[in-house]
């Protein structure tokens, strides 16, 4: 990674870092300074550590959505976030490419935010978890969660997620660049117009000619996406469901996670994905000549 990008990069961290701080940090601390106060219907049943494995993973799932819905809500905007603020002669002076300008804020808020949405709710999982067990059922109930074994069981998941925030940018990718597309040229009724040109496409395809390919496409990508975490999930529902029982439950996550991995790999040889890959490939070639035009 070269200096020029990296500096792109800051730029995002320094114009967007207190509204990144807050969506990341502030629902865990708000969770955490309030438990002690309010009031926690229910004991949880069954094995501790099945508990204990289930709130963390709610947690990091959802510190990882809010990050995520976050910056998918920001990205269209960002298509035309210089000539808005007026500051496009200021960047397009400085020796960085326009294909770089518009990457970095993509690789910011697509990727690299969502996965660190995923990384802290993972590490603040189990403090969660104990104040939880804690809050619900007492000493007792904390004190019989194995948590070495808790925590070697969810290095292997986060791994799994990590793929799987990757892969998911990836299967998504030509839909959110159709939107910044649409942002860049029409603005703030680019987004209404892509609903509108799709959703009115869709029904009149459907309805006047039997033809579904636009509801295909889209559940095909959004398919994809929510694959990307759980490649397999009949094969892994069947799996969780004995795995706490079972001496052995780090390593049999690892495995469980590695196959399941491979399998979210293998699903990316498709035509549906390339397709959507080459369209995401034209929608950057039209960010990059729109910002070239913007002086």
């Amino acid at each position: 990674m070269n200096s020029r990008f990296q500096t792109l990069l800051l730029r995002e961290w320094m114009q967007h870092k207190r509204g990144w701080l807050i969506t990341l940090f502030l629902p865990i601390g708000l969770f955490l300074v309030l438990l002690p106060f309010g009031q926690v219907d229910g004991n949880p049943d069954g094995n501790p550590l099945e508990v204990a494995l289930a709130m963390m993973a709610f947690t990091s799932l959802g510190v990882f959505s809010i990050a995520w819905i976050s910056a998918m809500f920001q990205l269209p905007g960002l298509a035309r976030r210089d000539v808005q603020d007026r500051s496009i002669e200021f960047w397009l002076s400085l020796p960085a490419s326009h294909a770089e300008s518009i990457a970095a804020p993509l690789l910011a808020h697509g990727l690299l935010v969502p996965i660190a949405g995923l990384l802290v709710g993972a590490c603040f999982g189990p403090l969660v978890a104990a104040g939880l067990m804690l809050k619900l059922a007492g000493f007792s109930a904390f004190a019989a969660v194995p948590w070495g074994t808790a925590l070697a069981a969810v290095v292997p998941v986060v791994l799994r997620g990590l793929l799987g925030v990757v892969l998911m940018s990836l299967w998504l990718a030509p839909l959110l660049l159709i939107t910044m597309v649409a942002s860049a040229w029409l603005k703030r009724w680019g987004i209404p117009a892509v609903a509108l040109v799709v959703g009115v496409g869709g029904l009149v395809l459907d309805k006047v000619y039997g033809l579904t390919i636009v509801w295909d496409l889209l559940h095909a990508q959004t398919t994809g996406a929510s694959a990307a975490f759980v490649a397999d999930p009949d094969t892994v529902g069947r799996q969780v469901q004995t795995l706490a029982h079972q001496p052995q439950l780090p390593l049999n996550v690892a495995a469980m996670a590695w196959h399941d991995g491979l399998r979210a790999l293998q699903d990316l040889a498709s035509v549906h994905f390339i397709g959507g890959l080459i369209v995401a490939a034209g929608c950057f070639a039209l960010l990059v000549y729109k910002r070239s035009q913007s002086h």
